[in-house]
C-alpha cells in the first residue's frame, strides 16, 4: 500500500461510519444486522433520554455560557432526530459522542455504558514530533507475534492517519465507541518511503481484570511516586509519575534534591493530578510567590498562586524534561518555570490538555417493572478553563519546549534515553544515552490513556446519580 496523502478527519469519519458500516456493533464486533422493531423502539428511546440528560449537564455546569460559540439546542435538536432514525445502540452511542465532540474540548467527552470486557490490542503509540511511534509492545500479545516492536513508526492506524490532533480521537474511537477484534496498522519501512501493513488481533479483559491492573497502577505510584539518580556532585536527576501525590511525597523527593546545584526533573508521561500539588511543588522553585494562571469558571475568576517554600526553596540551576504526554498540571508547572525564566524545557510539545473537568454517571432504567436493567453511562464535562499569567492558553496548544528534542525510532527500540543524557550535558556532565536508559525514567504508558487519565482525575469525580 502507498503512503496515503489525504488525511481523513474524525468527524466526517465519525458520520460516515453509520453508512459505511452498518454491521459493526458498538459492543465488539458483529451483530445481526437488523434488531427487533420492540429493540429498536427501546434503543431510541433510551438513547433520546440519554442524550436529554447529557444536554442538561452541559447546559448546567459547561465553564462557558457561550458553550464555545456551539447553538446547544440546535445541535441536540439535530442529534435528536437523527437517534429517531436509528435502531442500534452502537449507532446512536455515536450520535450521541458526535454531538458532545462539537466542543473540540480534549475535557469533555461522552461514555457509553460499560462493557463486560475491555479491549486491549497489545501495543502503545505516541507522538514524537510530528510522527507516531509505537513506544511499548506488550509480551505475549498478537502485536508482539506479529513482529511489532517499539520504535516502529506507525503511518496509519485503520483509516486514519494519526496526528497530533486526532491520536486521542482514534483512541477514543478503537477503546471506547467501536473496539474491534482486529485492526490494521501501517508501518513505514526504513526507507521512509514504503510502508508494510500489519494486522493485529485484540484481546478481551473483564471489568475485574482491568480494574485490578488499575489498582496495581495507581498502588504502584503511590508507592514509588517519583525517582532521584544522582549523576555528580553537584547534579541530580528526579523523575516525578504523578501530581497525585501527598505533600510528604514532594517533601521526600526536594529533601534528596537539597544539596545539589542542579536538578532534571522529569514529567516525561506524568499526565498531571492535584492542583494542590502542582502548587505546592511549584513554590519550591522561587524566593516568593508567584501567580500561576487565572482560573476561569461559569460564574467567577480564581488567581491561582502558588506560595514560595521560602527557605527550603530550591535555589540551584534547573531543566525541566516534557514530552507529547506530558499533560495538565505538568504542562502548567513546566509553563510557569518557562515563564518566569526559571529554568529550561527540554523535550517535546506537551499534550495541551490542561481544562478541568468532572466526571458524572449517570443511570438509565430499560424495561417493565420487574424485568428492568439498568446501564451506567457518563462523561466528562469541563468546569474551568485557565489562563496563564502571560494571558495566553495552554489548551489544545501545549507547552512549546526550549529545546525542542526526541528520542529516535531506534533509542526507542534500544531503551536508550538521548533526552535525559542531553539534559546532563547541557549541565556539564557526562552521561552517555545508553546510562541515562538504564535509569529506567521511561516506564511504558497503559495503551488506552483514558484509565490513565481517569486516575489523575479520581479527586473530581462525582457521586453516581
Amino acid at each position: 500500500m502507498n503512503l496515503r496523502t489525504i488525511k481523513i478527519t474524525f468527524l466526517v469519519f465519525l458520520f460516515s461510519l453509520i453508512s459505511v458500516f452498518p454491521q459493526l456493533s458498538f459492543g465488539q464486533i458483529i451483530i445481526q444486522p437488523v434488531e427487533s422493531p420492540a429493540n429498536a423502539r427501546l434503543n431510541r428511546k433510551r438513547g433520546l433520554e440519554m442524550l436529554k440528560e447529557i444536554k442538561s449537564i452541559i447546559k448546567g455546569r459547561y465553564y462557558d455560557k457561550n458553550f464555545r460559540g456551539i447553538d446547544v439546542d440546535q445541535k441536540f435538536d439535530e442529534a435528536a432526530e437523527k437517534i429517531k432514525k436509528l435502531e442500534a445502540n452502537w449507532q446512536i452511542f455515536r450520535v450521541i459522542a458526535q454531538v458532545v465532540l462539537e466542543f473540540n474540548d480534549s475535557h469533555t467527552r461522552f461514555y457509553p455504558p460499560g462493557r463486560a470486557n475491555r479491549v486491549e490490542y497489545g501495543f502503545t503509540l505516541q507522538m514524537i514530533g510530528d510522527r507516531c511511534f509505537v513506544t511499548d509492545v506488550k509480551k505475549g500479545s498478537d502485536a508482539e507475534a506479529k513482529g511489532l516492536k517499539p520504535g516502529d513508526q506507525v503511518s496509519g492506524i485503520e483509516q486514519y492517519n494519526p496526528t497530533r490532533e486526532n491520536l486521542w480521537k482514534i483512541n477514543y474511537i478503537l477503546y471506547s465507541l467501536d473496539p474491534q477484534e482486529q485492526i490494521s496498522l501501517f508501518l513505514l519501512n526504513t526507507d521512509g518511503t514504503s510502508e508494510r501493513e500489519v494486522k493485529i488481533k485484540a484481546s478481551f479483559k473483564s471489568i475485574k481484570e482491568r480494574e485490578k491492573e488499575r489498582r496495581e497502577r495507581r498502588n504502584k505510584k503511590k508507592e514509588s511516586p517519583y525517582r532521584c539518580k544522582k549523576i555528580n556532585a553537584e547534579l541530580i536527576a528526579c523523575r516525578l509519575e504523578t501530581f497525585s501525590v501527598e505533600k510528604k511525597d514532594i517533601n521526600r523527593m526536594m529533601k534528596e534534591v537539597g544539596g545539589h546545584k542542579k536538578l532534571i526533573l522529569d514529567l516525561r508521561g506524568n499526565r498531571g493530578g492535584y492542583v494542590s500539588i502542582e502548587e505546592y511543588l511549584t513554590g519550591y522553585f522561587f524566593d516568593r510567590n508567584v501567580k500561576i494562571a487565572d482560573f476561569i469558571m461559569r460564574d467567577k475568576t480564581k488567581e491561582r498562586v502558588a506560595k514560595t517554600q521560602k527557605e527550603d526553596a530550591f535555589q540551584g540551576e534547573m531543566i525541566v524534561l516534557i514530552d507529547s504526554n506530558s499533560a495538565s498540571a505538568a504542562e502548567v508547572f513546566s509553563r510557569v518555570i518557562q515563564l518566569e525564566k526559571r529554568g529550561k524545557i527540554i523535550g517535546d510539545i506537551s499534550a495541551g490538555a490542561v481544562m478541568t473537568s468532572i466526571q458524572v454517571s449517570m443511570t438509565n432504567v430499560r424495561g417493565p417493572q420487574g424485568f428492568e436493567t439498568y446501564s451506567v453511562f457518563g462523561m466528562n464535562v469541563t468546569i474551568a478553563d485557565l489562563i496563564m499569567s502571560d494571558g495566553n492558553r495552554l489548551e489544545n496548544v501545549g507547552v512549546t519546549p526550549d529545546i525542542a528534542i526526541g528520542p529516535s525510532g531506534a533509542a526507542l527500540a534500544q531503551g536508550n534515553d538521548p533526552i535525559l543524557a542531553y539534559a546532563a550535558k547541557l549541565f556539564g556532565a557526562e552521561l552517555s544515552n545508553e546510562e541515562a536508559g538504564s535509569f529506567h525514567f521511561l516506564t511504558p504508558e497503559p495503551e488506552d490513556l483514558d484509565d490513565e487519565q481517569q486516575d489523575n482525575d479520581e479527586e473530581n469525580r462525582m457521586p453516581p446519580r
